[in-house]
């Protein structure tokens, strides 16, 4: 019998730890213990390797997290109104099937043997009717998730690795007793 077999070469998987620009193939829209969260997928990545959004407010009762995801995909955004001191604001079609076919910059880390997407992303490069995102920008929101998942993220996951129970086999020989 004959048979193909196609293997990828070259450098490391998709998977690798750190920043990866990506294409949403899906979105959805759950809850979880009565919290709110938008489910991404993304081209080339299998299911399992999603990013999980749960709703924020901020003080004002203004939902953001969410709001972000489709601010930073450039997603759903129809105009801008200009606001009081410096702000913008902005009307957007926040339905999950705005966010299919958009980019958005996602980091990947490890936890554990596994990948994960972290739940905060960075813009690509764009200009809407609402804002630009230079270059420096894209480093800037990079940034702040990096410090969010070195602050509040990997303290959890270390923990996690620590309270691993070793169950390396020990000899009874061993034991003075």
């Amino acid at each position: 019998m004959v048979r193909t077999l196609t293997v990828k070469t070259g450098g490391g998987s998709g998977f690798s730890t750190g920043w990866h620009t990506k294409t949403i193939s899906k979105a959805e829209y759950g809850e979880f213990n009565e919290s709110k969260y938008i489910d991404v997928w993304f081209e080339d990545y299998p299911p399992s390797l999603n990013m999980r959004v749960y709703a924020k407010e901020n003080a004002n009762g203004e939902e953001f997290a969410i709001g972000n995801l489709f601010r930073y995909a450039n997603a759903g955004i129809s105009s801008a109104l200009e606001g009081q001191n410096n702000t913008k604001i902005v009307k957007l079609d926040d339905s999950a099937e705005q966010l299919i076919g958009k980019n958005l910059n996602v980091y990947v880390h490890k936890d554990g043997k596994y990948s994960r997407v972290l739940n905060q992303c960075a813009p690509t490069e764009f200009q809407n009717v609402v804002e630009t995102f230079s270059a420096d920008d894209v480093q800037y929101w990079k940034d702040r998730a990096i410090k969010y998942y070195e602050e509040y993220v990997k303290p959890k996951l270390d923990k996690k690795s620590d309270d691993v129970i070793d169950t390396s086999d020990s000899s009874e020989d061993d034991l003075p007793f």
